[in-house]
């Protein structure tokens, strides 16, 4: 064998640099243990000294040795890593979404929430998903439309999640009521909506302002309620409008709409509906 061919063979490369460091090593703690004007102190800090040198030596020696294979090595790792996170990308992002939403701990199984434009009740948590049964925040009583919603959990972290869960019992409802002016005091219809808001009210007033006071209290908000409110405004169309917003039970939210939208349009074509 030449020794071209040898220095090609980098197994014979690095088995031969390895005898001759331990060699070499060897030859120096022998040399220390031998030292007899040094003191003990003294030979065992430079064996030790000499052995973590060697062991460096022979560390940076062998990577010098198969450089040119570590490098391949460890790009096609970096190639391979890349390949997996590519692949893997939608659901890493819901699984950290589902971390993050865990760590948050901004709802639980049973809450209402509003992930983006979509509410629903929380029915379903997993690491990857988010399940909900859909409700109708328009819909008669605010109740569920039948339709399970299946939300990846990478949306917890690029939309705004809101916990509605007070609307369980009570809602703030908001509804308007929208006439053509032909000559009718606007006022005096408002009047009567603030009458008959209260008079509908009445039965659950007290149950309310506790409620109200209670989720003002927990979440930092101010609710437009117990007390109903309407207010006069006029749209682009120059037509009348009432602005009315009352915090009451969700089952009766529309039913009190009703109502009240029945009582007005009553009031000004001055006769109740099938007369």
């Amino acid at each position: 064998m030449t020794f071209e061919s040898f220095m090609q063979n980098k197994l014979l490369v690095t088995l031969a640099f390895l005898v001759v460091a331990l060699i070499i090593r060897k030859l120096l703690l022998f040399t220390f243990a031998h030292m007899k004007s040094w003191q003990r102190q003294d030979i065992r800090r430079r064996s030790v000294a000499a052995e973590n040198l060697s062991s460096l030596v022979i560390g940076i020696g062998v990577v010098l040795i198969w450089v040119s294979e570590i490098r391949e090595f460890a790009l096609s790792i970096a190639a391979f890593a890349v390949a997996i996170v590519l692949a893997l990308r939608d659901m890493i992002s819901c699984f950290v979404g589902g971390i993050f939403q865990a760590s948050r701990g901004s709802f639980t199984v049973g809450d209402w929430v509003k992930i983006g434009d979509q509410m629903g009740e929380v029915i379903d948590r997993e690491w990857l998903s988010t399940t909900l049964h859909e409700i109708d925040p328009h819909g008669p009583g605010y109740g569920y439309t039948g339709t399970t919603l299946y939300i990846p959990n990478s949306v917890f972290l690029t939309q705004s999640v809101k916990n509605l869960n007070f609307m369980r019992r009570y809602v703030e409802h908001k509804f308007t009521i929208t006439r053509e002016n032909k000559g009718e005091n606007i006022f005096a219809a408002r009047k009567l909506v603030e009458a008959k808001l209260r008079e509908y009210a009445e039965p659950f007033h007290e149950v309310a302002e506790r409620y109200a006071s209670l989720i003002e209290h927990r979440m930092g908000v101010e609710l437009s309620g117990p007390e109903p409110e309407v207010r006069v405004r006029t749209n682009e169309l120059g037509h009348d409008e009432l602005e009315v917003a009352i915090f009451c039970p969700r089952e009766e939210a529309v039913k009190i709409e009703q109502k009240v939208v029945e009582d007005v349009f009553n009031s000004w074509y001055g006769k109740p509906a099938g007369d």
